[in-house]
């Protein structure tokens, strides 16, 4: 056994060691810290200010950049965007998709309503009011499918939406009352209100 109050032998082994160095090649010291400035500074006021406002200008430019996509994402100025950023786009995305499908609905509802009035001999309001549009499309050149279908439709269950030609002066009472005692307004050819 070995004696415990004798320090144990340690080998200096170096696996995968380099060539000694020369004693006159010795690697250089690493570099000291650099000497505290007077009054005990490591760097200078002028580098510090430097710092300082570099740092101001990144803070108000993020500011305005969170600003900025407040307003974008329709949150209130006093609100926090919050780590949420991608449910925020996510948020904005389908409320731009809604109101642009909104806004194709009312062109298209235009569309439709436009070809309806360029229809001859139909009642257009009547027409507008029952016309079964479920099965009318607008395709992306704009032109209105489905619609003559419809409007056979319509006409078969409204025969009303279909106008008929009816002469100005319906039987034969659209020229003068006949002149007569009983009849007060009744007036002669010329104009002038018949004699009692």
């Amino acid at each position: 056994m070995l004696n415990s109050k004798r320090p144990a032998l340690i080998p200096n082994i170096q696996l995968f060691a380099e060539d000694d160095p020369e004693p006159g090649n010795a690697p250089p010291a690493p570099a000291a810290d650099p000497a505290p400035a007077p009054g005990g500074k490591v760097f200078s006021e002028d580098y510090v200010r430097t710092l300082r406002n570099e740092s101001a200008g990144h803070r108000t430019a993020a500011k305005k950049y969170e600003a900025a996509l407040k307003t974008v994402f329709g949150l209130d100025a006093n609100a926090e965007l919050g780590d949420d950023l991608e449910g925020h786009i996510n948020a904005l995305n389908q409320k731009n998709e809604a109101a642009q499908q909104n806004a194709l609905k009312k062109a298209n509802d235009r569309l439709i309503a436009a070809e309806i009035r360029n229809l001859d001999g139909y009642d257009h309001k009547l027409l507008l009011k029952v016309i079964d549009l479920s099965k009318v499309t607008v395709d992306d050149n704009g032109e209105v499918k489905g619609l003559s279908e419809a409007i056979k439709a319509a006409e078969t269950e409204y025969p009303a939406v279909k106008k008929t030609e009816t002469p100005p002066y319906a039987g034969g009472t659209g020229s003068t009352p006949p002149a007569g005692d009983n009849n007060p307004f009744a007036f002669n050819f010329t104009g002038v209100r018949a004699k009692k």
